[in-house]
């Protein structure tokens, strides 16, 4: 699997959980998602 990794502050990452509730791939990513400063 490709890895992309992008960077969100804190306020993308609440918006993209809230638009993509429905889309499980996206949701898996976003929990796995490390924080890195």
């Amino acid at each position: 699997m490709t890895k992309y990794t992008v960077e969100l502050t804190e306020e993308d990452l609440q918006m993209l959980k809230d638009c993509h509730t429905k889309n499980p791939s996206i949701m898996k990513a976003l929990q796995e998602a490390k924080k890195e400063d």
